[in-house]
C-alpha cells in the first residue's frame, strides 16, 4: 500500500473507503459531477476497472495491519467510510483506527454509512432515540462512537435497509417463513442514496448523525409479498402481527431541501419490474 504524509485538502477531493454496492456508484456518480475520487476495493480486477474510468483506486483490505500512515492514493478532503460490518473482523476498532488515520493525514470530514440497526424496540425513530438491543446494533453504535473520535467533522448516516441495484427485495425472503407479518419496513433506494450522498457532501454545516429512510412504511408481508410476485418467486409466509419500529428520515430531507424520489414502495417495485421486463 503506497504510502505518504502529505496533506491533500482541495475540497472538491473525495475517497471512498469500500467500492461496493454503494461505494462504486456513489464514485461514478461524484466523478460526473466534477470531484477528485479516489477509493479502495479488495479487487485487483475492480480497481483496474476503476481506475480506467477515472477513479484512482487502492487495492486494500483493512482487516489486514492498518499501515503507518495514510494511502497516498486516499489523500482527499473527504472520507466516505463505506463498509459493512460484516466485512470486518473487529469493526468499531478498526474503523476508529482508520478514521484516526485518515485524519492524521489531513482529512477534513468523514462520512460514514450507520445503519438503523442502533435503534430499538418499537414506534417512532428519531437520531435521538439510539439504544440498541442488538449484538449489530451495539457494534454499529460503537463503530458510530469510534470514528466520532478521531478528531475529524463526522457525519454518521444511519441508513435503512437498502434496495435497488443488484439488491433485488424480491429474493430477500422469498419462500421462507417469518413473524412479524404486519411490522414496518424501513427501507432506502440506491437511487435515492446517490441524489442525497452528493448533496451531503456539498454542504458544510454537518451535524452529527442523520436517518436516511423513505417515508413509506407498508407492512413486512405486503411488500416482500409483491416483490416476490413481481419476479414469479414464492411468496414469504408471515405469522402473527408485530409492531415494530418506523424510522423517520425526514431531518435529512428538511436540511438538504430534497424530497424522497421514493415515496411509495409499491410503484417503485412496478417500474423496477417494467425496467426488468424491458
Amino acid at each position: 500500500m503506497s504510502t505518504s504524509t502529505s496533506t491533500y485538502t482541495a475540497a472538491n477531493s473525495v475517497a471512498i473507503v469500500g467500492l461496493g454496492w454503494l461505494g462504486e456508484p456513489l464514485a461514478l456518480t461524484l466523478l460526473a459531477q466534477g470531484y477528485a475520487v479516489s477509493g479502495s476495493t479488495t479487487c485487483q480486477d475492480k480497481a483496474k476497472r476503476l481506475a480506467k474510468a477515472g477513479i484512482q483506486t487502492q487495492v486494500w483490505n483493512i482487516n489486514a495491519p492498518l499501515p503507518p500512515v495514510w494511502s497516498a492514493t486516499l489523500a482527499a478532503h473527504t472520507l466516505v467510510l463505506c463498509v459493512p460490518p460484516g466485512k470486518v473482523d473487529d469493526y468499531a476498532n478498526i474503523l476508529g483506527q482508520v478514521a484516526r488515520l485518515a485524519t492524521s493525514s489531513g482529512v477534513q470530514r468523514i462520512l460514514f454509512t450507520s445503519a438503523t440497526s442502533v435503534y430499538a424496540g418499537i414506534g417512532h425513530k428519531i437520531e435521538a432515540d439510539a439504544a440498541p438491543d442488538s449484538a449489530r446494533g451495539e457494534r454499529m453504535l460503537a463503530a458510530e462512537q469510534a470514528v466520532q473520535g478521531c478528531g475529524a467533522q463526522v457525519l454518521c448516516l444511519r441508513l435503512s435497509g437498502l434496495v435497488g441495484g443488484s439488491r433485488e427485495p424480491g429474493r430477500f425472503l422469498a419462500g421462507r417463513s417469518f413473524d412479524g407479518g404486519n411490522e414496518p419496513i424501513n427501507l432506502v433506494a440506491q437511487e435515492d442514496l446517490l441524489r442525497f450522498i452528493p448533496a451531503i457532501l456539498a454542504k458544510e454545516d454537518w451535524p452529527s448523525r442523520f436517518n436516511m429512510s423513505a417515508p413509506h412504511h407498508p407492512s413486512r408481508r405486503d411488500f416482500y409479498s409483491q416483490a416476490a410476485e413481481f419476479r414469479d418467486l414464492p411468496a414469504p409466509q408471515f405469522s402473527g402481527g408485530g409492531q415494530g419500529k418506523t424510522i423517520d428520515g425526514s431531518a435529512l430531507s428538511e436540511w438538504l431541501g430534497l424530497d424522497y424520489q421514493v415515496t411509495n414502495w409499491f410503484d417503485w417495485l412496478a417500474e423496477r419490474n417494467k425496467q426488468h421486463e424491458d
